[in-house]
């Protein structure tokens, strides 16, 4: 799983190279988010099968500030992982073939947005 999450920094470290430099923030704050949501969609569906949808109501405001605090851990946790490792895993990464760096994209792009999937069908349909 780690190599998971150092290649989607350095991808999108690459990406947003002239507006964060080297430490990349917007690669630390996605990969926070991925995190979270993963923690988030386990939870919900667990939740969602031994509770109805109308106890949990009065605990979303709860739920709302236990998800803040916990992407936060998330964004430290991780700003002390990557920062400033850009350059490590440039030169680790650096000799990709285009069709790798392709394939690999997309499944960066992907675990960007699958995470989302889980929780908006269980909101819609659950």
């Amino acid at each position: 799983m780690n190599f998971f999450f150092d290649y989607i920094y350095y991808r999108i470290t690459k990406f947003y190279f002239k507006w964060d430099g080297r430490t990349g923030g917007t690669a630390i704050v996605a990969i926070s988010m991925i995190q979270t949501l993963i923690v988030g969609d386990i939870a919900v569906f667990l939740v969602r099968l031994f509770v109805d949808r109308s106890d949990t109501a009065s605990y979303s405001k709860a739920i709302g500030y236990f998800f803040a605090i916990m992407l936060i851990f998330f964004v430290l946790y991780n700003y002390r992982k990557y920062n400033g490792r850009y350059n490590k895993f440039r030169s680790v990464w650096k000799e990709e073939t285009r069709e790798k760096k392709l394939i690999k994209g997309f499944l960066v792009i992907a675990s960007l947005v699958v995470p989302w999937i889980p929780i908006i069908l269980i909101g819609v349909y659950w």
